[in-house]
């Protein structure tokens, strides 16, 4: 009796290894009957792989979101670029001139203001000089505003290797430019500067066929002797180049061949 007690507990104990447990209510079978076991879990099997499907058609769908948002993303981007090119080109257009180059009248106005400021407070000069090209209507009326553009370009050109990097060279307005030094030490400076642009536009340039040489008037102001503003400098910079307009050298233009 004894014996078969243990030999029943050892063989419950191992039915009980191999016995499967069921959800709630599904009832429990046995492990000898493969056919029953086999025949409950094959709704389970298809349940499974219709959830997979399922996943995978959606994983798909936001891989292709995700595609489709990257897209989007990089044409923003790209349009962002461009409204920065054009803001960056309308700041351009709006201190620079459009022929030249050069700072024009608002950005000359601009810093010309910095550079009185920190005039004051260091104790230093700016010098302002204005220059109008002569005789530079002769150039429009022979050789045409094509030729005279391409004067004024060279003209700009020529001005802007003749300063430092700290200096600004302007385009006032037509045939006329400005050339501000901030933070002068020695009033030889402008002198200095004077007789290079002088040496600089003397030279004659080759455009269109024709060998043409111009001169330029200047009127030559200092701050602070000669005054305190912008309004005030420029004010007499025209006076003082009005004064020395009287003798001008003019323009000549002189036809040649260019040599092959």
């Amino acid at each position: 009796m004894q014996r078969r007690i243990v030999d029943g507990t050892l063989q419950r104990g191992i039915w009980s290894r191999f016995s499967i447990r069921h959800p709630r209510g599904a009832g429990r079978r046995d492990a000898a009957d493969p056919p029953a076991l086999l025949h409950e879990a094959v709704p389970d099997l298809t349940e499974l792989t219709q959830a997979l499907a399922t996943s995978k058609h959606e994983a798909q769908e936001a891989r292709q979101h995700i595609a489709t948002l990257t897209e989007i993303n990089s044409r923003l981007e790209q349009i962002v670029t461009q409204l920065a090119q054009k803001e960056a080109q309308a700041r351009d257009f709006a201190y620079h001139d459009e022929l030249t180059g050069l700072p024009n009248r608002r950005l000359l106005r601009d810093r010309l203001k910095q550079a009185l400021a920190q005039g004051a407070r260091q104790g230093k000069q700016v010098v302002l000089l204005l220059l109008d090209l002569d005789g530079f209507k002769t150039i429009n009326d022979q050789l045409g505003h094509a030729a005279g553009d391409k004067v004024l370009q060279a003209v700009a050109e020529r001005l802007s290797a003749s300063i430092r990097a700290a200096d600004t060279v302007c385009r006032y307005g037509g045939d006329e430019f400005v050339i501000m030094l901030p933070e002068v030490d020695q009033p030889s400076l402008a002198d200095a500067v004077a007789a290079k642009v002088r040496a600089r536009l003397g030279e004659p340039r080759f455009i269109d066929g024709y060998e043409i040489c111009v001169t330029a008037s200047m009127g030559t102001v200092v701050y602070p002797s000669d005054g305190q503003t912008y309004e005030e400098l420029i004010r007499q910079a025209d006076a003082a180049l009005y004064c020395t307009k009287t003798g001008s050298s003019g323009v000549s233009i002189t036809a040649f061949q260019e040599s092959l």
